[in-house]
């Protein structure tokens, strides 16, 4: 089956329900680690680093909940002293209890970008829930795991020259808010992955720094090139397989990212965040859930424009197919002239398929008029597309 065949409100209702029929209680990790909110910053990235984990929970005990540990927040901060005590540097995740839909719990990690979210009740922590549990349930439903993997893949690919610097890997990863690039030689071809683990822990290992930001390349420049510390062995998929085996790929190697690449080119990308926004997609909810994501303090003036141009959009095509969720990424860099140019890149569900597309400009809002028609455009030459085959089938049937 594919993505196009996911249509209207029944079928909709009908995955839904097959998703949240999964209690949270039951997918959960009821053993965790967690660290005291004495102990060092440095000693916590060290426990994090060894289990793998992007965010660790605080408490005195392993039962009250004091706050999280998140890698992705501490890559903010760039005059962090590794010295730190835990406890000053928590942040409160979203409330997640045993009793909450999957829906909703896929949506939460959408929000808060964490990869593992402590389960509470009434501040006691429960379990701890991660992106690998949930994605796991695809291969649960049929309907899912068999979609294709060029259904939901993103196929603008951001990647890295095996040439460049670390820094330059680190700067691009913090610009675009994402954790891993694909690593390409001169001719484009993949030859390798590296994430942010494996630059943190370059500079933090190798240079021994006396704060994250120093740590993590921001105080002094790593002139290392990406090659010495990328991951040469790349675990790949094609964008005809299954969703399904995507995803048992991703559970077997540990692994949150997929190159997606067909007779050696690299294709799209798919992440295990690409498979939680589909989940998230099928929450039963009043409004579109969006969600805009790299705009930078200087481009806040927008939002508000770039708001109303989306709903806009939004409510056009809803009178052709429902969406269910929108988020847009914002990339700007320096283009040729040194004028700034912005990239943006949108993924929209709605009821009947799930639709990818990008647009280029010198001008924000420009730019978000410009990627909404794409996916109005799009959207109505598929309706127009499914009457002619109707008109079609009903000539065969008079014949």
């Amino acid at each position: 089956m594919t993505a196009n065949e996911l249509t209207g409100i029944r079928k909709r209702e009908q995955l839904c329900s097959q998703i949240d029929a999964v209690k949270l209680k039951d997918i959960m990790s009821k053993d965790f680690p967690y660290v005291h909110p004495d102990e060092q910053l440095t000693d916590v990235l060290k426990k994090m680093g060894n289990l793998d984990l992007h965010e660790i929970p605080v408490s005195l005990d392993g039962e009250r909940l004091m706050g999280v540990v998140s890698y992705g927040t501490l890559l903010k901060r760039r005059n962090l002293s590794t010295s730190s005590k835990a406890g000053s540097i928590t942040i409160m995740p979203q409330e997640l209890t045993p009793d909450a839909l999957i829906t909703e719990v896929a949506e939460a990690f959408l929000t808060s970008g964490f990869r593992q979210i402590p389960v509470v009740d009434k501040q006691i922590i429960q379990g701890i829930v991660t992106r690998t549990d949930l994605i796991g349930l695809i291969n649960g439903i049929r309907d899912l795991r068999e979609l294709k993997v060029y259904d939901i893949m993103t196929e603008d690919v951001q990647t890295i020259g095996s040439d460049e610097s670390v820094n330059a890997a680190l700067l691009n990863m913090k610009n675009l808010t994402i954790r891993t690039l694909p690593v390409v030689d001169d001719a484009g071809k993949l030859t390798g992955i590296i994430g942010i683990k494996q630059v943190a822990n370059y500079n933090w290992q190798e240079r021994k720094r006396e704060t994250v930001g120093e740590m993590t390349g921001d105080n002094s420049p790593v002139e290392v090139k990406v090659s010495s510390i990328a991951l040469d062995s790349v675990f790949t998929i094609e964008s005809g397989a299954d969703l399904g085996e995507a995803v048992q790929k991703m559970i077997d190697h540990n692994i949150s990212t997929l190159p997606v690449v067909d007779q050696g080119d690299l294709m799209g990308i798919l992440t295990k965040y690409d498979i939680i926004e589909l989940l998230a997609s099928f929450r039963q909810r009043d409004m579109v859930y969006t969600q805009i994501t790299g705009l930078d303090h200087e481009d806040r003036f927008a939002v508000e424009q770039i708001d109303e141009t989306i709903s806009q959009s939004l409510h056009k095509i809803a009178k052709i197919s429902r969406p269910t969720l929108f988020t847009l990424h914002v990339t700007k860099y320096h283009a040729n002239g040194g004028n700034l140019k912005y990239s943006l890149n949108g993924r929209l569900i709605t009821e009947g398929k799930i639709w990818v597309a990008s647009a280029v400009e010198w001008d924000l809002i420009r730019a978000t008029t410009s990627l909404m028609q794409r996916f109005e455009r799009r959207i109505i030459e598929k309706k127009e597309e499914r009457l002619e085959q109707r008109r079609r089938a009903r000539n065969i049937g008079h014949g």
